[in-house]
């Protein structure tokens, strides 16, 4: 009998019991779980960061070619996007000679706000149908552009970017952080 006592205590000290695998499968569920979350708000971050420097670029890159058509170039924003403009015949009409100053829309749950000389715009959610658009950034030929800040927001970001541009400094890219 003893050895039957003996074996069978051997059987139920081997492993573990269900009970004790479940709980181990919830907590690596998770673990996972909240290092998932984690990774997405780096994604929204970095596609935030991408979002900020393009328009940045293209910014500079409108400043410069201002310079070289010796004509202004405008930039149109709405919450949910950009256009460029170039004057023709006296009125402001969106860029269509050169696909790197095209329409640009932001993807979805993006916004941008702006300021002008440090007073708030209203910017129209989206570009409407109006044939005769204005600028809201002119750059001209002699370099000289308007002070102001964008910002590029998106709710379930941890920063707020924004490009700005001072007297002092040109064009700057930023950020900061926010809670969510």
């Amino acid at each position: 009998m003893g050895a039957k006592v003996s074996q069978l205590e051997r059987l139920t000290v081997r492993g573990f019991t269900l009970i004790e695998l479940l709980i181990a499968m919830v907590l690596i569920g998770l673990m996972s779980s909240m290092a998932m979350l984690a990774m997405g708000n780096a994604d929204h971050s970095k596609q935030q960061q991408l979002e900020i420097q393009r328009l940045a670029k293209l910014l500079e890159l409108a400043e410069q070619e201002a310079m070289i058509r010796g004509d202004s170039i405008g930039l149109e924003l709405v919450g949910q996007g950009y256009r460029f403009l170039s004057p023709v015949q006296g009125k402001w009409q969106p860029e269509n000679t050169d696909a790197i100053f095209r329409q640009r829309d932001l993807p979805a749950g993006m916004s941008l706000a702006l300021t002008l000389d440090e007073k708030p715009v209203y910017l129209a959610k989206r570009f409407g149908s109006n044939v005769h658009s204005q600028p809201q950034i002119v750059f001209t030929p002699d370099g000289a552009a308007d002070v102001f800040q964008i910002a590029l927001d998106l709710p379930k970001s941890e920063l707020r970017f924004f490009v700005s541009n001072t007297v002092d400094d040109g064009l700057a890219v930023s950020s900061i952080a926010i809670k969510p």
